[in-house]
């Protein structure tokens, strides 16, 4: 299990710009106010119209001030482990590829008009690729217990259960695929 590469420090992190990424939309969204999370959160609604953008904006609109704090102290912790563990390119890839396959899954099962957002998919992602690191041994049942917890705890009214669930199952496939991968390179 990694955390950041010896000698990295969260500011020359993945993880670190993602994080930034996400506050500057926060920032936008807060100055561009109702207009601005429309145009860049999710609902079924405005993709179907030809807003095709949001499954992807939508990872990094946050609605108020606890709903940003939360995520991003969840990016960061479960960024600086997988980010250590996995090359950039797969890192990126489990992060936007959960990310994408929370949002766009939600599409066909939340309602239409139901607006979204969140970097909790893609978190989740993050946490799915921790569980596939360490599915033998204790950190296992840390890991597998750590998401259901979260999974549990952040299921709720308002919330898009179905992104983190969906997140979850793409990061950890998507994780088993990098560490079978990297297996086969090393046989």
């Amino acid at each position: 299990m990694g955390y950041l590469p010896r000698g990295q420090s969260l500011t020359s992190s993945i993880t670190f710009i993602l994080l930034i990424a996400n506050v500057a939309v926060f920032i936008v969204t807060l100055a561009g106010g109702e207009d601005a999370v429309l145009l860049l959160a999710q609902t079924g609604e405005l993709f179907y119209a030809g807003f095709l953008w949001q499954p992807f904006t939508a990872m990094f609109v946050h609605f108020d001030i606890l709903h940003i704090l939360f995520n991003m102290f969840a990016l960061v912790y479960f960024g600086t482990v997988v980010e250590g563990s996995y090359t950039r390119s797969q890192y990126l890839a489990v992060y936007f590829g959960a990310g994408l396959f929370g949002n766009l899954a939600s599409l066909f099962l939340i309602p239409l008009n139901d607006p979204t957002g969140g970097a909790s998919g893609a978190i989740f992602g993050l946490v799915g690729a921790y569980v596939a690191m360490e599915r033998k041994g204790p950190g296992l049942v840390v890991a597998a217990l750590y998401a259901a917890l979260i999974f549990i705890d952040s299921a709720g009214p308002g919330v898009n259960v179905f992104a983190h669930l969906f997140g979850v199952l793409a990061g950890f496939g998507l994780g088993m695929l990098f560490l079978a991968r990297r297996r086969g390179a090393e046989l």
